[in-house]
């Protein structure tokens, strides 16, 4: 494997993971909607990081080390770069539920054990619609995928919890309020409808508008009638 963050040696359950990522992403025969990630990687501007455990203080670190080196160099590596975050498969039968609660205490350790303060024009409420997650000074937009979808196959990963974290100086240029932006967002949606078995969830929106709050479309349900309601994150200790 290449473009790794951090390795220690090619274990199988990581040559697996990256196996099924990069064929999930690369199917021609079944487009994947983000184009940006199918850019990525094609073009070698995706990094990559392995985690035993997303609850292992020790591990954590690691990620919150990769990360840090990763927003401190991503603008030399390309304009689409993205980070991918695979996590070791459990040996026991997770739900959703416990998915979603991995996700969540992993951005909050980031964010507990951020060596950067809070940028000062990004609101640490996350029910203000300018919030997002932030790391060492970046905005970053995070997708979360997991073995729970079903439906919802844009977000399915078939043996663990996947994080991906595309920081937003790589979408500065295709804003929601730019016509380039609003085509871009066009094209990813429809091909999610074509791509999912249901359509796309109601809690999908541009960052910034009054009714979109960033964090409902980091792990969303995999039915359309539910909805997060409550953002489990918690601003930063400390700031």
């Amino acid at each position: 494997m290449k473009r790794l963050i951090e390795h220690h040696g090619k274990e199988d359950w990581r040559s697996k993971s990256y196996d099924k990522f990069q064929e999930n992403i690369l199917d021609e025969s079944s487009p994947f909607p983000c184009y940006f990630a199918v850019e990525a990687e094609k073009k070698g501007l995706a990094r990559y990081i392995f985690i035993d455990s997303p609850y292992d203080n020790h591990e954590l670190d690691r990620l919150r080390n990769g990360l840090y080196q990763y927003i401190g160099n991503y603008r030399s590596i390309g304009k689409r770069t993205t980070l991918v975050t695979f996590f070791k498969p459990s040996s026991h039968n997770l739900q959703a539920e416990d998915y979603k609660n991995q996700f969540w205490h992993v951005l909050q350790y980031l964010a507990d054990h951020d060596p950067v303060s809070w940028p000062s024009d990004i609101p640490q409420n996350p029910e203000d619609p300018k919030w997002e997650f932030c790391f060492a000074g970046e905005p970053i937009f995070v997708v979360a995928r997991a073995p729970f979808y079903s439906a919802r196959k844009s977000r399915y990963t078939p043996y663990a919890l996947e994080i991906t974290m595309q920081p937003r100086g790589t979408l500065d240029d295709i804003t929601g309020d730019t016509k380039k932006g609003q085509q871009v967002r066009r094209v990813i949606r429809e091909r999610l409808k074509q791509y999912d078995l249901i359509p796309p969830h109601p809690d999908i929106g541009d960052y910034g508008t009054e009714q979109t709050r960033e964090w409902m479309q980091y792990v969303l349900p995999d039915t359309n009638e539910e909805s997060v309601v409550r953002c489990p994150f918690t601003r930063k200790k400390g700031d």
